[in-house]
């Protein structure tokens, strides 16, 4: 685990660079210009930069050890910043459309020029770059953190090139659309914030996260097995808890069940390493009759 904590705190340490360096370009040429649009895709990038202190705090806890509170771990502290992260972006959003009904009643006049262009290709750039690069480890770390804030960073980037195209038609003398376009992007980190919020709540409310016939694929191969049921697995993508029922024959001795079930639990954390801890309960083969599958 602390493999796990050095290399997603490289990433979130790398991530929050960029994304400060993005949030000052964006609010230090917005409140210049006084483009609203470009001043609330700035907000949204300093949320970025302040949800990666957060996730580097979360993944620091998560990493740490089971004790005797604490006997799953603390993974789902990695969890409870996602939500949070979530949580940050649904006020970001109503900020910035608060702002933006300031605009609507006439409360400045953005000044659009050439350097307005270079600032948001620029910003979309470095975005869409370090979006991509977040995706690929938070899916090579299994890590919800990294996922989580990926999705955010694309949305990031999206919303500028909508703004650039928009400053375009500002420019031309459509000034209503500044605070149209802050609305869009206000839409857009909302859309972001629920949907991390939806996927979190999941894993706190235990969700599946391995479909039953997968694991019953790896399974049922192995000699001595007749069946396997109530299969149940939860946790995050990087530290996943399952438990089982494991039908064998009655005339195994209790060594014999035992390396059946030790070889279940290998091809298991073979095929999937980060599942932690696998309960197995042994059954007879009288007990396939009663058996109970969750649906």
């Amino acid at each position: 685990m602390k493999n796990y904590y050095r290399k997603v705190n490289r990433i979130l340490i790398i991530v929050f660079f960029f994304n400060l360096l993005v949030s000052i370009i964006k609010l230090g040429y917005g409140f210049h210009a006084n483009i609203l649009s470009i001043r609330a895709d700035g907000y949204d990038s300093l949320f970025d930069a302040i949800s990666n202190i957060l996730g580097m705090a979360a993944v620091y806890v998560s990493c740490k050890p089971c004790d005797s509170e604490h006997r799953y771990g603390h993974s789902k502290i990695e969890t409870f910043a996602s939500l949070i992260i979530a949580l940050s972006l649904l006020i970001v959003s109503y900020e910035i459309i608060t702002a933006a009904i300031d605009r609507f009643n006439g409360v400045g006049i953005p000044n659009v020029t050439l350097i307005s262009y270079i600032v948001l290709i620029i910003t979309v750039i470095i975005n869409y770059i370090v979006s991509l690069y977040e995706k690929r480890k938070g899916e090579e770390y299994n890590s919800d953190i990294l996922i989580s804030d990926s999705q955010h960073t694309k949305s990031d980037s999206l919303a500028t090139l909508v703004i650039i195209i928009g400053l375009i038609f500002i420019q031309m003398g459509y000034v209503i659309l500044d605070p149209i376009l802050s609305i869009f992007v206000a839409i857009l980190i909302l859309k972001a914030g629920i949907e991390i919020l939806y996927k979190n709540i999941n894993v706190l409310m235990d969700k599946s996260v391995i479909p039953e016939k997968d694991i019953r694929k790896i399974i049922m191969p192995i000699p001595g097995v007749i069946d396997v049921h109530n299969i149940r697995s939860r946790g995050t993508n990087s530290m996943i808890f399952m438990d089982m029922h494991l039908v064998l024959s009655d005339n195994l001795s209790l060594t014999e069940a035992y390396d059946i079930s030790h070889k279940c639990e290998e091809v298991i954390k073979e095929k999937y390493p980060e599942v932690e801890d696998i309960m197995i309960r042994l059954e007879p083969i009288a007990g396939i009759e009663d058996k109970q599958t969750y649906k």
